[in-house]
């Protein structure tokens, strides 16, 4: 698809470039496998689809090799261009545009035309801000091809996965189950390479012998139990139904009044009260 419309731009670009400059033929040549083929052609002095653009002498390859916009307003009389080619197609005017990107040229931009002095230097300015579609058009298209191949790169290097073997069809123990079974029990999976190493960092785990908190392997004590036994108002060790102290204030939230667990009974039959009350006022 990046093919195809770069291929629909370049046409675009070179009729364009024809229109705007009076040229009699317009044509775009890039570099493929070291060899300039016209990618684009408009006009009937321009060279057909397809075709091979030397660029080892005349005016294209003087621009090619000097990295210049190069423009001939006589090619009769102008030493650059083959005259002979020149005669054959009856172009009098030339002017070749290198599209450059480093460290090579990547393809030309020609003019050509059938009579002298065709080409002022607007057509110059204009032909280079074309050149410069030129090769965005081709970024793109670079682009999106290296795009397509580095996503199926990876499609390509990724093993297809063996079918399973008879003993572990008749496994019940399979890779799903067994991450279940050791996110439930840490002490499951024993026979996976990872599970000794995951088992060594659960056994660093400690709880607090105060509160339950947990702490770090070498610890009994959490900071806040230890800056208490500092202190001297370290409490006794917690038993099974204690709550640890790092939750008794959260707890004590939770121990309510009967005024504060009844307050919206009450509310409602003081509203009721008052709504009788102001009854009564009016009647009278």
């Amino acid at each position: 698809m990046a093919q195809r419309d770069l291929e629909a731009a370049l046409q675009l670009l070179a009729e364009r470039a024809q229109y705007i400059t009076g040229a009699s033929g317009a044509a775009i040549a890039l570099l493929a496998d070291s060899k300039m083929i016209c990618r684009a052609s408009a006009g009937p002095s321009a060279p057909a689809r397809g075709t091979e653009v030397q660029v080892t002498s005349g005016l294209t390859g003087e621009s090619v090799r000097t990295r210049q916009v190069l423009r001939s307003d006589d090619a009769e009389t102008d030493s650059r261009v083959n005259h002979e080619s020149c005669r054959m197609l009856g172009i009098k005017s030339v002017m070749v545009v290198p599209l450059v990107r480093e460290p090579e040229v990547i393809g030309v931009f020609v003019l050509l035309a059938d009579r002298a002095n065709a080409f002022e230097e607007r057509d110059v300015t204009a032909l280079e801000r074309l050149a410069e579609m030129v090769q965005t058009g081709v970024e793109h298209a670079d682009a999106a091809q290296r795009a397509r191949q580095e996503i199926a790169a990876p499609q390509k290097a990724s093993p297809v996965a063996p079918e399973p073997s008879e003993m572990e069809k008749g496994n019940p123990t399979t890779p799903v189950s067994l991450a279940v079974s050791e996110a439930q029990d840490p002490s499951a999976g024993a026979s996976d390479h990872s599970a000794p190493a995951r088992a060594r960092e659960l056994n660093k785990v400690r709880a607090c012998e105060a509160c339950g908190f947990p702490v770090s392997e070498g610890r009994i004590l959490c900071l806040d139990c230890e800056a208490a036994r500092i202190s001297g108002d370290l409490p006794a060790p917690l038993a099974s139904s204690q709550v640890p102290a790092f939750l008794a204030s959260f707890e004590g939230r939770k121990q309510k009044t009967w005024l504060g667990s009844h307050i919206y009974t009450i509310g409602t039959v003081l509203i009721v009260v008052l709504t009788v009350v102001l009854l009564v006022l009016r009647l009278r």
